[in-house]
């Protein structure tokens, strides 16, 4: 949103690029044996808040992802996003529109669809839509050799965010922590764009 907003209303915005990079960083270190219902990480994660503050939560979470055509699902599972992780690190060998094709589908199956991205089928599911071959991906899924290069680069990434939320979004070197808006992005990108 951010950039497409960029690119309509900064003078040159339109003919810049940008690239994406999509980094692993595990919110819960440590592989998972099973998944557990979302409902249940909530009621752990935010047991300090009462009824009426978690009702306000959702509100404001479920406004903000409807802004940005997000529809908010409280179902599905938790589980390992090891694979997954290890599935945009494939696609990111892709052409771009596989790589965003792949994340959306990640999100997408996760927050609107109710889906367990722990597992292999959906995830297999996700980069067969998403145009990775089935041969690719089953290769993938089957490497634990291929996992642990994504463990090691999320170990790095850890390191290196240490203090900071996440999602994390660097531009040209400056950090935006959190859940910046359209304005911070905005910001960002023209500081960036006079510096080159």
């Amino acid at each position: 949103m951010a950039i497409s907003l960029y690119q309509k209303t900064y003078p040159g915005g339109k003919s810049d690029i940008f690239a994406i990079n999509w980094r692993p960083y595990y919110l819960n270190y440590g592989p998972s044996t099973h998944s557990v219902d979302k409902s249940e990480v909530a009621d752990v994660k935010l047991a300090d808040m009462s009824t009426e503050q978690r009702e306000k939560l959702y509100r404001r979470m479920n406004q903000i992802g409807r802004s940005v055509g997000i529809n908010f699902k409280s179902g599905g599972k938790v589980g390992d996003t090891r694979f997954a992780h290890s599935l945009a690190h494939l696609a990111s060998t892709k052409e771009p529109e596989v790589l965003n094709a792949v994340v959306e589908g990640i999100f997408q199956a996760y927050h609107e669809l109710e889906k367990d991205i722990s597992t292999k089928e959906v995830l297999r599911e996700i980069a067969i839509n998403s145009g990775i071959a089935a041969a690719e991906v089953d290769e993938l899924l089957d490497s634990e050799e291929q996992v642990k290069a994504v463990d090691d680069q999320a170990e790095k990434d850890k390191e290196f965010l240490a203090g900071t939320g996440v999602p994390n979004y660097t531009v040209q070197g400056e950090r935006l922590d959190g859940q910046p808006d359209a304005e911070d992005f905005m910001e960002a990108f023209i500081k960036a764009k006079g510096e080159n």
